[in-house]
């Protein structure tokens, strides 16, 4: 009844630490995604971010492998969690660069120890071996099966823990293209509206001179074609890009002219 009972607690032991490695070797993957990415990222703000996702990450995989035993992994975690923590505040993106790949290099490492925490082998620093070899072949065959659906479910997990970070990922990706089309959008209408103030002002100018100018010729009917209206309210402007500002004066200019042209026909022939 005694070896039974301590069978049991041995099996259940077991499969819980087997089913922490397993989380941990999930959140592992997720860290060394992410460490990657900073790793490859031309951004200097992307390559923080990252870099902040990944020490996040690694810091849930050391509490699970702290709970699974699997001793030998620490040392790599605690080294990747130092770089990591110097590449998410780096004072450029080369030091980001630098410590991210350092970072990576440690995560290969964990990688590998937990590869072989996850798949039974000896480096995990709680041993069942004398106690388990009471077991018979049917309770083993059915703990194998227990941990390989266990495995199954823990591989099913990192897939929509992926999922979902390539979701938030892109969340994030459009947030940014959002701000950044936001904020070309004002540097555009500035300068439209710096384009319109100019163009509006010379041609009042331009309007005055003429106006002068033709009464020297003895022109009476200038004021019949140089009328004003050539100022547009600033908020027109929002429904204009920078290119049809442009043209819109460039068509007004061309158009003045042409009208100032005739008009000065007209006054020349009067005067034959």
């Amino acid at each position: 009844m005694k070896k039974t009972t301590l069978f049991f607690l041995l099996i259940f032991i077991a499969q819980y630490t087997n089913a922490q490695c397993g989380s941990a070797y999930s959140q592992a993957t997720y860290a060394l995604s992410h460490t990657k990415k900073s790793l490859s990222s031309d951004n200097f703000d992307h390559q923080k971010y990252y870099a902040d996702r990944a020490l996040e990450a690694l810091g849930k995989t050391k509490t699970l492998v702290e709970a699974c035993g699997c001793s030998d992994a620490v040392p790599a975690i605690l080294d990747g969690l130092d770089n990591l923590t110097q590449a998410t505040d780096p004072a450029d993106w080369e030091a980001g660069r630098f410590y991210s790949q350092h970072a990576y290099e440690h995560l290969q490492t964990l990688m590998s120890k937990l590869d072989i925490c996850t798949s039974g082998g000896t480096t995990s620093s709680i041993d069942y071996s004398p106690e388990l070899a009471i077991t018979q072949e049917g309770n083993n065959t059915e703990t194998i099966n227990y941990l390989e659906q266990q495995k199954k479910l823990e591989l099913e997990k990192q897939r929509l823990l992926e999922q979902q970070q390539e979701l938030e990922e892109k969340i994030v990706k459009q947030r940014q293209l959002a701000e950044q089309a936001r904020v070309n959008r004002q540097l555009e209408l500035e300068q439209q509206i710096k384009l319109k103030h100019l163009v509006e002002q010379k041609l009042f100018d331009l309007e005055k001179d003429y106006k002068q100018l033709f009464k020297g010729f003895g022109c009476v009917n200038i004021q019949e074609v140089l009328n004003g209206g050539y100022s547009r309210e600033d908020a027109v402007l929002n429904s204009e890009n920078l290119t049809q500002t442009r043209n819109h004066y460039v068509q007004i200019t061309i158009e003045t002219q042409e009208k100032l042209l005739e008009v000065l026909k007209k006054c020349a022939q009067s005067n034959l």
